[in-house]
């Protein structure tokens, strides 16, 4: 079989896999995110590893999607500018909070693939403490796989899907790649990137879609590359300008 064609049906029976099981996860947490428009505030996303940021970055101040959401991207986190590496440091989520607001009763999103690094724990264990609700979107397969003690976990070597309010399973197999080639000693072919960003994106419109059915107009986006782009959101920055962090 072409590799690109078995990729592409891994990737398909992961999402597909989502679709049946999950539906249920995402609808509770899409009613979530849809009360935040609905009461005038906020919800975060923060993605808590290297690569697992992807999921906030791409929800962030995004073309169809709503623009209420405050992505949290602390420094040192990927790995292009992890020096050191953030996501292995504990005691730092409480710093975090403070500087982006997130406060008791406010609503998270944690996205971690592994769900097992000391800022993914910190983040759960901070957020619990202080009364912040959780939505953890993770792969519970990958962390109750993972070894205790390794470099990478935390020190409690709790799991991302053991401490939040509710889990979104994200299916990708312990170590996250997916493929088999002869002569190649490990597997190739990232899983998590499409399962995670599908996840968040579901849960957006599944969102905007309850808000509407409410008879409020969702803050939704539109592409600043097309003519009518930045004046259509113009109203949203003066809404939120002052309240999101990173929003001119």
């Amino acid at each position: 079989m072409n590799i690109v064609q078995e990729y592409y049906d891994r990737i398909n029976k992961i999402i597909q896999t989502i679709i049946t099981e999950e539906r249920e996860s995402i609808e509770k947490a899409s009613q979530q995110v849809a009360q935040t428009v609905l009461d005038d505030k906020l919800f975060y996303i923060f993605g808590t590893g290297a690569h697992s940021i992807m999921p906030a970055m791409e929800l962030f101040l995004r073309a169809g999607g709503l623009c209420n959401v405050q992505g949290i991207f602390p420094p040192g986190l990927t790995d292009f500018d992890g020096s050191p590496k953030t996501e292995r440091i504990t005691g730092f989520a409480s710093r975090i909070f403070d500087w982006y607001g997130v406060k008791g009763g406010d609503l998270l999103i944690i996205c971690n693939v592994n769900g097992i690094n000391p800022m993914t724990i910190d983040t759960a264990l901070e957020a619990k403490k202080l009364g912040i609700r959780t939505i953890g979107v993770t792969s519970v397969e990958f962390a109750e796989h993972a070894e205790p003690n390794i470099p990478n976990r935390h020190v409690s070597n709790k799991n991302l899907h053991d401490l939040v309010d509710l889990v979104v399973d994200a299916h990708v197999p312990v170590g996250d790649a997916l493929l088999d080639i002869p002569g190649i000693p490990v597997k190739v072919g990232a899983g998590s990137t499409y399962p995670m960003i599908f996840i968040v994106n579901s849960i957006v419109v599944k969102a905007i879609e309850i808000v509407a059915q409410n008879g409020v107009e969702p803050p939704v986006m539109l592409s600043g590359n097309i003519a009518r782009g930045e004046q259509y959101n113009q109203k949203y920055r003066d809404k939120y300008r002052g309240r999101i962090r990173h929003f001119e």
